[in-house]
């Protein structure tokens, strides 16, 4: 950690130091003049140009110091000056979430869910595989396996194969079930879904704020080879639940205006200003839902056919947008745009996966994208390193085969090969945001 820049009043400081130097009653004792050099250094300035630069795990022992640190640290100030440093800084670990599912079972439960940090090695530098546990969290109602996570400033929110979502800060250790949404008709067709939900910070209302889908009617789908378009019978709506102001999962869904299509599966893209939802029904486009006015509009989309296996992402701390096309089984394109009504997709680059295994579908998520053009990405179940320049790949760690995960007590596991596991990755970044009161 670089020394911290001190502020010109820290001379009067400088100046005492001095003078505690040569006082008599200081002499031969060197931590009677640091214990000493710390009472004179004011606690606003420790807090501001000294603890900002720790991590939360530390922060979370320094609030229990005196009531001054731990008014400075749970201020609104410091946990925004704290996020934007974080920010700042290159990604250097990635957030996995490992599931063990039921494969005779979409609806089956767990108990516990756990997070853990994974390091990302530099290009071209092997390192153990190991995740460390930052969270693991009982819930004896019962999470669902199979679960979908959407990440924004080190927040978390879990969709799962029910009307539930959990939504949690692995920094701070909190972790909240929000009330019951409105019934999804979708979900009583589609047993082993996890109907993706949007996280973003909305600005102009000063508070983070999770949306969903859902469908009052759900029919069945079908195809017409002439025209090729889709056609469904279907009513469908949108809500948004705010977090914060006390309680963090005691507030209440709020209905927005509903989606002018129907919403796909894929993750929606979460920026600063917007969600954008994708739809596939009666043709591909995309549907933007603005934070400020809270409606919905199509905007363009990629001038690609449609995948169910598309991926989209918002990288670039929610600058960039991402689409990911599976034009063929082992075979993508990657566009992007910057966020805005009027969208102007750019094809980045193209990506054929190295000796593929011929019939196997494969799928490209984008986790985070680091400062040379370089995408780190899930990979069925690997984590992957591709950089656009040289247009090569490398395998960052294989999920299921090498990945060790800790537990509580310090050991590591790692999956058996018979074991039905899903690993969610998403990106990591140290946050103090607070899921139950509004400190941002």
């Amino acid at each position: 950690m670089q020394a911290p820049h001190l502020h010109p009043s820290t001379h009067s400081i400088r100046f005492r130091t001095m003078h505690l130097r040569s006082s008599k009653t200081m002499v031969g004792s060197d931590e009677k003049r640091r214990r000493s050099l710390a009472a004179a250094i004011p606690d606003d300035l420790l807090i501001s140009e000294v603890l900002l630069h720790l991590p939360a795990k530390s922060l979370a022992r320094c609030r229990c110091v005196c009531r001054s640190w731990r008014g400075g640290i749970g201020g609104a100030a410091f946990v925004r000056r704290h996020l934007e440093l974080s920010r700042a800084r290159p990604p250097s670990s990635v957030l996995a979430i490992p599931r063990e599912v039921d494969p005779d079972d979409g609806q089956a439960t767990s108990t516990e869910i756990s997070f853990h940090r994974v390091l990302l090695p530099p290009p071209g530098r092997a390192t153990a595989a190991e995740a460390d546990l930052i969270l693991e969290k009982a819930w004896p109602e019962g999470i669902p396996r199979i679960v979908s996570p959407t990440h924004c400033d080190g927040l978390v929110a879990l969709a799962t194969t029910t009307d539930r979502v959990f939504v949690c800060n692995p920094a701070t250790r909190e972790f909240v079930a929000l009330p019951l949404g409105t019934h999804s008709a979708q979900l009583d067709y589609c047993e082993i879904l996890a109907p993706p939900v949007a996280l973003g910070f909305d600005q102009w209302r000063n508070s983070y704020v999770v949306a969903r889908y859902f469908y009052r009617e759900y029919g069945d789908m079908s195809y017409d080879e002439v025209t090729g378009e889709w056609s469904q019978d279907y009513d469908i709506g949108h809500e948004v639940f705010t977090l914060g102001g006390g309680g963090g999962g005691g507030g209440s869904w709020e209905l927005t205006q509903d989606p002018p299509h129907a919403v796909g599966v894929q993750r929606p893209m979460c920026t600063r200003r917007a969600f954008y939802w994708h739809s596939d029904v009666p043709r591909p486009r995309l549907m933007r839902f603005s934070l400020q006015d809270r409606a919905f509009q199509v905007v363009p989309r990629p001038p690609t056919a449609c995948n169910v296996i598309d991926d989209m992402a918002c990288l670039d701390d929610g600058r960039k947008l991402y689409y990911v096309h599976a034009a063929a089984e082992a075979s993508f394109q990657v566009w992007t745009a910057d966020d805005g009504p009027d969208l102007q997709w750019s094809l980045r680059c193209r990506i054929h996966l190295p000796d593929p295994v011929p019939n196997l579908i494969y799928n490209f998520m984008p986790v985070v994208a680091e400062g040379d053009g370089t995408l780190v990405a899930a990979v069925g179940d690997k984590l992957c390193r591709y950089n656009a320049q040289r247009g090569s790949m490398e395998e960052v760690v294989a999920m299921h085969d090498d990945l060790q995960y800790g537990r509580p007590d310090g050991s590591k596991y790692k999956c058996r090969p018979s074991d039905p596991m899903l690993h969610c990755v998403v990106p990591y970044l140290e946050s103090l945001v607070s899921l139950t009161a509004r400190n941002y």
